[in-house]
């Protein structure tokens, strides 16, 4: 008698039940608000995807429970540590899977564990309770009618309508459709290639000429120093005069911000899925990254105008310095075509210390020192620290924070005690260069890539909001540092001006007296911006902002007035629809950014300027 596995209706429900009782769990995790259209779009959606595979795979409704189980342990994990869902896109980081292994491990917990524990004991149940004869065929799902194929394709056409009816982020698929909504959403738009960009039409160029003011404040105060630009590992804003538990917590930094210094307290990151290689490419290219995938990875072979480039053309000699693999995020590929002419990675380091995923931040800066010391000059060095990274967790004896027992084995006392090691290592450094002779002719530059402690670990908030007396919000977090110390300068400037990461490009070069008008800018000089306005990214929808006077973060689902505007003077809510002029501002500069990069625009705009026929002003 020939065998077959036929399904009851009660055991297809069964498998439905559970995935739904699933995502259910995810949204309560994530901070869902969980709406009726929400609740609607999943429910269709799961319906399809039962309906698929009973045409597709003759109705293995187990292995659907395995794929979506698995699929939602991945995006647990990955929000976790991101604050949203992965892109099929992120598949190309996927080989940085082990370098990061720590972090992941970091997040791993009993609900995401929980997510993979009953696959094993559904599917010896369910394979005990199928019918095995054809014969015992009552009551049993055993064929699938042309009607039921016709509604399978309405079905889709339906669920698909909203995604072509206008253009949405993909975070607002998630929040208005559901988890399975996204994921298709997500893989079509790879298929389709219409994934990075919204613009398609072509976008000029000529309202993002740099433009750098000649004899305006500080224009040339650090003329002739060397330059070294140190990017801290995780640090934000918050960390600057924050004492704790009456212990100061990175007093190297404060000296820093406090004393022949430049400070910009209002500063931003704007950095995508590549974090740390985004802040590079934002900070050293004045423009936008692409969000869910790294330009490092993806377009390395585009032409830059970069800062690093305009300084080597100006005489400088410029080095780049990061502890980790030097393949990691395609650096070696990438800071060649940036313009540096040389880049120390761990491979060029004695490896006399490893902690995390790296050489540690003391051995780093003690080499570094000894390399700089050895070049003609000027210099301009890049170095990137790399300790302070996720989960946080350095050996016991540099362990200089003492933490209180509710903060003992959390993310931010691991946090706390990182960014203390960083700061003593910074010191160090500072010293060593004062004894090598290069402290007075150099101007330090200090900025954060990108916030350490996200307020969508529900720990952190809570954590965060005890100790600020206020909630932990997206704008707390991704105000990061900025601070030009310029030694015997005898400045004490705290600038106030809202900035983000691309205006680091335009304002570094005022300060060294140089005009550069050639290239595409999105940044503006801070220290002579008549306003500000940074556009946020990634980590909150695109569209949100900050300028002089509001805060306003789109709602994750796309709808105006569920979004989030205040008013800064007051602290008070003021109407969403306020903030549209912000709003398009920040929508255009992120495309327009996208726009370049993926068409490699620059490439155009430079192909006629070479280092032997251009040199800046001021040099």
């Amino acid at each position: 008698m020939q065998k077959a596995r036929l399904w009851r209706k009660s055991w297809i429900s069964l498998v439905a039940v559970l995935i739904f009782v699933k995502v259910l769990l995810f949204y309560i995790y994530s901070a869902q608000a969980i709406r009726l259209p929400l609740l609607f779009g999943t429910i269709a959606w799961l319906a399809f995807l039962m309906l698929s595979f009973r045409v597709l795979f003759g109705g293995k409704y187990f292995l659907l429970y395995c794929i979506v189980s698995c699929i939602l342990f991945v995006d647990i994990l990955y929000y976790q540590y991101f604050g949203f869902l992965p892109s099929v896109k992120e598949l190309v980081h996927v080989r940085h899977i082990g370098k990061v292994r720590s972090s992941i491990l970091y997040v791993l917990n009993p609900l995401s564990l929980l997510l993979l524990v009953d696959l094993i004991p559904v599917g010896l149940f369910l394979r005990r309770q199928l019918y095995r004869r054809k014969e015992e065929t009552d009551g049993l799902i055993r064929r699938f009618p042309a009607s039921a194929w016709l509604f399978t394709v309405v079905l889709l056409l339906a669920l698909m309508l909203p995604f072509v009816s206008e253009p949405l982020q993909q975070t607002f698929v998630f929040n208005r459709y559901g988890v399975f909504a996204y994921h298709v959403y997500d893989l079509a738009g790879v298929v389709t290639g219409t994934a990075l960009s919204l613009k398609t039409e072509e976008i000029p160029h000529e309202g993002y000429i740099n433009v750098v003011a000649e004899k305006g404040r500080y224009f040339g105060i650090a003329r002739e120093r060397n330059v070294i630009v140190i990017q801290l590992e995780s640090f934000q804003d918050i960390l600057i005069n924050f004492f704790y538990n009456n212990q100061e917590v990175t007093p190297n930094l404060n000296r820093l911000a406090n004393y022949d210094s430049i400070y910009f307290d209002d500063f931003y990151q704007q950095v995508g899925a590549g974090n740390t290689s985004d802040a590079e490419f934002v900070t050293h290219n004045s423009m936008h990254c692409l969000g869910r995938v790294s330009v490092y990875e993806t377009h390395s072979q585009n032409s830059f105008y970069s800062l690093p480039a305009i300084l080597q053309v100006a005489g400088f000699n410029t080095v780049a310095f990061h502890g980790n693999d030097g393949r990691f995020w395609n650096r070696e590929e990438v800071y060649p075509a940036l313009g540096f002419d040389d880049y120390f990675s761990i491979e060029d380091f004695e490896r006399d210390e490893i902690i995390g995923l790296g050489l540690s931040d003391l051995s780093l800066f003690r080499q570094t020192a000894a390399i700089i010391d050895q070049l003609t000059g000027p210099v301009f060095a890049f170095v990137v620290t790399l300790t302070s990274h996720n989960p946080y967790e350095i050996p016991v004896e540099y362990h200089g924070i003492d933490l209180l027992p509710e903060h003992e084995n959390t993310l931010f006392g691991n946090y706390l005690r990182a960014v203390n090691y960083t700061d003593r290592a910074l010191g160090e450094f500072l010293q060593d260069l004062k004894g090598r002779g290069l402290y007075d002719s150099s101007m330090i530059v200090l900025y954060g890539d990108h916030a350490g402690l996200y307020p969508f670990n529900r720990e952190n908030r809570e954590i965060m909001s005890s100790l600020l007396g206020e909630e932990y919000k997206f704008a707390h977090a991704m105000n990061i540092p900025l601070i030009f110390h310029i030694p015997g300068s005898k400045l004490r400037d705290v600038n106030s001006t809202p900035g983000g990461q691309i205006d680091f490009f335009p304002t570094i070069l005022n300060l060294l007296g140089i005009v550069e008008r050639k290239g595409i800018l999105f940044g503006r000089d801070l220290c002579n911006a008549s306003s500000g306005f940074v556009a946020l990214t990634h980590y909150v929808p695109e569209g949100s902002f900050i300028d002089d006077s509001r805060i306003f973060i789109m709602s994750p689902d796309g709808i105006l007035n569920n979004s989030e505007a205040i008013d800064r003077s007051t602290g008070q809510p003021i109407p969403p629809f306020s903030c549209l002029d912000g709003y398009k501002n920040a929508i255009e500069q992120i495309e327009a950014s996208k726009y370049f990069i993926v068409n490699d625009s620059i490439s155009k705009l430079l192909e006629d300027i070479t280092p032997q026929n251009r040199k800046p002003q001021g040099f």
